[in-house]
């Protein structure tokens, strides 16, 4: 089965999306936008991975516009939601056209099209079903099956479809001309029709079995369809070959006038579209909220801090992703034109890592398109930069990160930082050392004396307090193995050095503590900020290679990369490692002409765990 059904391909997951490890869902983000009296926002599946597009047939067509009042989305037009179905083919062609409408970012049926196919025949499925279009009857159905792959059937041995269906071979009859099917559903029996796909001059109707039914407000429509190519006997054992099948499931979605979803509700439902509007829901855009807009979708403001007229406020709409399993996040969509410079950044791909509250993160692409090809060395350029970003625990000061590869990475300290009981700190960057911020929080911990106090990376610390209510000890751990033992006095900052890479005496933890307290005869530790990178970097070299990329050069801020040494070409339906989970797909469109060029895009392949999992 081809898999075109997925809203991600897109989207396949963002930097806001979470990183691996951390969290068991994702977030996939729009472009991001600032909160300004009188301007009105605009997503659509260019800018927002979060609804559905499918480019092979450059289908998706959903759009979110908000216009902004002073700070507020005003009821009922503040936050507007539109989508509208397109035609598109059915993988078994000679049935011809059905519609497809994304709505919430996800790929549904929205009747069939009654366009004769190429022979002059109404099509098959419009013309045998009595309710032909879902929108008038409000409802949505999703395609479970749309397959043109060719396989044989036995008898003894039938073809499963989804929601418990199976189509049997039952027999054919002596000439080997109809052949008697059965549609069971859990094993009971549905329906039973004749087949005559071997007949001389058979039709589309001769060929093509059909179950139809009454799904909610929709009248006997198809919902199953098989075509049969031929039918033989070998050996007495019956056979027919299948090229086509087509299904549609049987849980209806209700798009019905006034239904709600979050803030927003179905305002208007016309044969060809949905939209909705926020009203009786204002809603209010101030610093650092989560607003739950409609099913899975959400918007974002940043914890900016101070607002200015220079600085206001920053935010995005994301689209949650929980379901397990691999999710492709795409950019925006680009075209092959001889001669075009086209770019992605952190703010139009999800892809990239980005920091709403801090602004951090500016990973660029660049791909320079010649011909129908992206030449060596710098037909495409990767570039990112150290930023420097304070520690959560404000007393520290701030280091560097780096955005790489779509994550966020440690990369020095530099003179930024404040570490007491330091008066040194190397920069691991000289070296072109980057690693994971495992833990970076200001939040306030009370332990009992001996209580363990788990870190990343299997690292845990131990803290008991002295006798005397004013010192402690401090005990650090991995894999149960003592790493470090300090005696301390509080207030202090406690730090652990150690090796990454090359470089020694690099701090790898620290701890912000307060002094002991005592609360009725029992003394307590208090821990008020923790920091913490992963010992084991990444260590960026020169001409080192990533996927189709290698590194042209390490810079006091950044590095470059580009694609020495090895040119890609843009043909039809292709997916090619541009730099580990950084793909390029482009489409496989029927038609490429200088009016249709060739579209393709950047993804990030994100892998959501199971809960729980790592």
């Amino acid at each position: 089965m081809k898999d075109r059904y997925c809203p991600f391909i897109v989207l396949f997951i963002s930097a806001a999306f979470f990183a691996a490890g951390t969290t068991d869902c994702m977030e996939v983000r729009g472009d991001v936008f600032q909160v300004i009296d009188g301007m009105s926002v605009t997503w659509d599946p260019q800018n927002f991975a979060g609804l559905y597009y499918d480019i092979d047939d450059d289908l998706g067509c959903e759009q979110i516009e908000m216009t902004i009042t002073g700070n507020k989305l005003e009821e009922p037009m503040g936050v507007r939601y539109s989508t509208t179905k397109q035609e598109r083919d059915f993988e078994f062609e000679d049935w011809g056209r059905y519609y497809s409408i994304g709505f919430l970012g996800e790929d549904y049926f929205a009747g069939y099209s009654d366009m004769e196919i190429w022979s002059g025949e109404m099509p098959r499925l419009y013309d045998v079903s009595v309710d032909t279009n879902t929108l008038v009857d409000e409802q949505l159905m999703k395609v479970l099956y749309d397959d043109d792959a060719e396989m044989t059937l036995a008898t003894g041995s039938p073809l499963q479809l989804e929601e418990g269906y199976e189509l049997h071979l039952m027999s054919l009859d002596i000439d080997g001309e109809k052949a008697y099917v059965e549609l069971a559903k859990d094993g009971q029996p549905v329906i039973q029709k004749v087949v005559q796909p071997s007949k001389y001059g058979a039709t589309m109707a001769d060929k093509t079995f059909y179950y139809k039914k009454t799904i909610g407000e929709t009248e006997d429509i198809v919902i199953i369809a098989v075509h049969f190519r031929n039918a033989f006997r070998i050996d007495g054992q019956d056979f027919v070959t299948i090229d086509g099948i087509f299904q549609l499931s049987e849980t209806a979605i209700a798009v019905e006038l006034d239904t709600a979803f979050d803030k927003m509700r179905i305002c208007t439902v016309s044969s060809d579209g949905i939209s909705m509007d926020n009203k009786d829901n204002a809603i209010t855009l101030s610093g650092n909220k989560d607003i739950s807009l409609m099913a899975g979708i959400h918007i974002k403001t940043a914890n900016q801090g101070d607002l200015t007229a220079e600085e206001p406020l920053r935010f995005y709409i994301y689209k949650e992703i929980a379901d397990p399993g691999l999710c492709k996040i795409r950019g925006a969509v680009q075209v092959v034109v001889d001669g075009s410079m086209v770019s992605w950044f952190p703010k139009t791909f999800s892809g990239f890592y980005y920091d709403i509250d801090d602004d951090l993160g500016n990973e660029q692409i660049e791909m320079n398109v010649w011909g129908n090809k992206l030449y060596e060395p710098d037909g495409v350029v990767y570039r990112t930069g150290r930023q420097p970003n304070e520690f959560e625990y404000g007393d520290w000061g701030c280091y560097f990160a780096m955005s790489f590869l779509g994550n966020s990475y440690f990369a020095g300290y530099g003179d930024r930082i404040s570490f007491d009981l330091m008066s040194t700190i190397p920069d691991t960057w000289s070296q072109g050392i980057i690693s994971r911020v495992l833990i970076d929080d200001d939040e306030s911990r009370v332990l009992e004396g001996g209580e363990i106090l788990p870190l990343g990376d299997n690292y845990t610390a131990v803290l008991t307090p002295g006798m005397d209510g004013k010192g402690l000890l401090l005990e650090l751990f991995k894999d149960g193995s003592v790493l470090d033992r300090a005696a301390l006095n509080p207030p202090c900052t406690y730090v652990y050095l150690a090796d990454l890479g090359d470089m020694g005496d690099v701090p790898l933890v620290a701890l912000g503590l307060k002094a002991p307290i005592m609360v009725d005869d029992q003394l307590y530790c208090k821990v008020e900020g923790i920091w913490q990178i992963s010992d084991e970097p990444i260590i960026l070299k020169m001409d080192d290679q990533y996927g189709f990329m290698r590194v042209a050069m390490i810079g006091d801020d950044g590095i470059v990369m580009d694609n020495k040494d090895n040119a890609i070409t843009l043909g039809r339906n292709k997916d090619i490692t541009l730099m580990d989970d950084i793909r390029i797909k482009t489409a496989d469109q029927d038609y490429i002409s200088a009016d249709n060029p060739l579209r393709f895009y950047i993804y990030k392949e994100i892998s959501v765990p199971e809960e729980g999992g790592k």
